[in-house]
């Protein structure tokens, strides 16, 4: 444990109770995720990255038809999949993991299924990257408790600080700064996201990477580095550093924080389809599917079929952050649709057209810069051009 964590631990005065849960929760996670392949599945829901908006969030589950107006599951035996990165840029993390922690439950009894895939925000949560945490995670956790408790961390700070440098004496300008990078709320945000936490633990219940029949689910991609590893490698070495927490940063990273890892890489969605066709290939070959589906690469406004169907990317960009697009892929019977602001649409596939679709998509998304200019190159193709163009050719996703 981290002179960091050990101070944060510390500071909530709970370091047996959270020694104790890191214990349990790595207990429960690796029986919870054991299994990463389903047969016999009749009808699967995939959404893309949430970004902590529950709003928009709770009405892409209601045009979906997987929850009732009032939130409860009504899908029946349907699978659910949730492609990861619920929280950060938007404040509603805690509301979105209690919603899916209970569709799981309701899910279950109906002969269902719930599964919230681990993204790359998730990993970056648990090992300490909070670039893109918005104030609103902070304040959802503040309490009449918080003061004492930040008070308690900042004091644990000084006494590390002091220990490498005796002179050391903070003023008030110090303390003035160091409140305004550690608000409150800060401390428990930190303990929920532990290996042992509420969060964290909950994270660790899951797979990075599953296969329901014949399509593959996971938030980034499969890069020529990963592809060919079996789904309990590539969950199980995601699971082994991200229980590691904050200390499971390291060089080279790992398989939760390396960029052609599972949680982060972008080829199957922003790669030029000639240059990524051989490893898409082999993808499909290797783990006996006809399909890929992914998040985490936003821009389009909608769900993106790319080498013929063979990869959905999902991300569509729900989050006001994004642009607040709501969309869903429903794989039932042999069909791919996407249910657009509540409308259906197929997805084409093979040799289909897919202009019409985007035309359709465009109709309900207006003014969506890059579906705009993906749909001129379609109606006007460069003669060595093969099917939509790369996202790359937008100004890129931020992780």
């Amino acid at each position: 444990m981290s002179c960091h964590q050990r101070a944060i631990a510390l500071a909530a005065r709970g370091a047996r109770a959270a020694c104790a849960a890191l214990l349990l929760g790595l207990c429960v996670a690796s029986h919870a995720w054991a299994v990463d392949s389903w047969q016999g599945v009749e009808k699967v829901v995939a959404i893309g990255d949430l970004h902590g908006d529950y709003d928009n969030f709770l009405k892409v589950l209601k045009q979906a038809g997987v929850v009732s107006r009032w939130g409860n599951w009504q899908a029946g035996k349907t699978h659910l999949v949730q492609l990861g990165d619920v929280p950060d840029r938007g404040p509603d993390t805690g509301k979105i993991i209690a919603l899916l922690q209970k569709l799981q439950k309701q899910a279950e009894k109906d002969g269902g299924a719930v599964h919230a895939l681990i993204g790359n925000h998730e990993a970056m949560n648990m090992q300490g990257d909070l670039r893109y945490v918005d104030p609103g995670e902070y304040k959802a956790f503040v309490t009449a408790n918080s003061p004492r408790l930040r008070d308690r961390y900042y004091q644990l700070v000084i006494e590390h600080r002091k220990q490498a440098d005796p002179e050391f004496e903070p003023d008030a300008d110090f303390r003035a700064q160091w409140e305004q990078q550690i608000p409150l709320g800060y401390v428990e945000h930190r303990l929920a996201w532990a290996p042992g936490g509420e969060y964290g633990s909950w994270v660790l219940q899951h797979n990075a990477i599953i296969r329901i029949d014949r399509t593959l689910f996971l938030h980034g991609g499969l890069s020529p580095a990963v592809a060919g590893m079996p789904l309990e490698q590539i969950n199980r070495e995601v699971h082994a550093e991200l229980a590691k927490g904050e200390t499971g940063r390291a060089d080279p990273p790992g398989m939760a924080s390396d960029p052609n890892g599972p949680l982060w890489y972008r080829g199957l969605a922003d790669h030029d389809e000639a240059t990524e066709q051989a490893n898409v290939d082999a993808i499909l070959a290797w783990y006996d599917v006809d399909r890929i589906v992914v998040g985490h690469t936003p821009g389009f406004g909608t769900i993106v079929p790319r080498f013929g169907g063979k990869v959905l990317v999902a991300d569509s960009g729900i989050s006001h952050h994004y642009g607040g697009h709501l969309a869903s892929l429903t794989i039932e019977g042999g069909r791919l649709v996407n249910t657009q602001e509540g409308q259906p649409l197929v997805i084409p596939v093979g040799d289909a057209d897919p202009l019409p679709y985007f035309r359709a998509v465009e109709q309900l998304e207006p003014g969506v810069g890059a579906l705009e200019r993906l749909i001129d190159s379609l109606q006007h193709p460069a003669p060595a051009a093969t099917g939509p163009p790369p996202a790359e050719a937008q100004p890129r996703a931020a992780p």
